[in-house]
């Protein structure tokens, strides 16, 4: 990182020590947060203020801008999201970005009837749909880094949000994330400042998400928005510390 970018993060992990936090008068960057539902804040009680974008925002002292948009795929964010970012950010120092961004590429393939057996065979388009996804993955990482090449940026690896629920899609899930995530690693390895936050909801579904609620959503609730915000801000203290 240039010397801007790290005098950034040293004044953000200053704020943080002193419990600046949201409360900070003068934030210490632009946090922007684009993808899908889980960055929309979706299942959260107050996507505002407790979904995790917003708590991560709050806890390292910076000002949210978030474009993300529920049910957004690689494609909407390099068609949609990425052309607003710099009207949204209007040449702020931008301190960190997130991209959640992917699993709505692959949703359709979770019921699909062949893409429920184990292993998984060879009539179920998953090697195709994530070909697709690392490519657009490279042209969104790509289109960042020449616009913030300073900015540290987080990319989120979802969790399985049907684990220990017993739900039909629970074990399709457990086959398509984990490949989904090797493709988010291998996207992020190729270029300096990402990291990979990887939040586990392993058994505790029922408990982290509205899976098992009355009204069914499977998008995590603030207990589970709590842990990946915990997870990018681990991830982000990692590259703050790297320098």
């Amino acid at each position: 990182m240039k010397l801007s970018g790290f005098l950034a993060g040293v004044v953000m992990l200053l704020v943080s020590a002193c419990g600046g936090g949201g409360s900070s008068a003068t934030p210490a960057g632009v946090y922007l947060s684009l993808g899908d539902s889980v960055a929309a804040g979706s299942g959260a009680s107050d996507a505002g203020t407790v979904s995790s974008a917003a708590l991560v925002a709050r806890d390292e002292g910076l000002e949210l801008v978030n474009v993300a948009v529920a049910g957004a795929t690689t494609a909407d964010v390099i068609e949609k999201q990425l052309p607003q970012v710099g009207n949204a950010v209007r040449g702020r120092e931008v301190a960190l970005i997130t991209l959640s961004v992917g699993g709505n590429d692959l949703a359709a393939l979770i019921p699909n009837a062949s893409c429920q057996d184990e292993p998984l065979p060879a009539s179920c388009p998953l090697d195709e749909a994530l070909v697709g996804v690392a490519e657009r993955l490279e042209t969104i990482l790509s289109r960042l880094r020449e616009a913030y090449p300073d900015a540290p940026i987080i990319m989120l690896a979802y969790p399985n949000f049907f684990s220990g629920t017993g739900h039909v899609f629970e074990g399709p899930a457990s086959r398509v994330l984990p490949r989904l995530g090797e493709t988010i690693r291998g996207a992020s390895s190729h270029y300096d400042g990402v990291r990979v936050a990887s939040p586990s909801f392993e058994g505790r579904g029922g408990e982290l998400t509205h899976v098992l609620d009355e009204r069914f959503d499977p998008h995590p609730n603030d207990a589970g928005h709590r842990l990946i915000a915990e997870s990018i801000e681990s991830e982000y203290g990692a590259l703050l510390r790297q320098g």
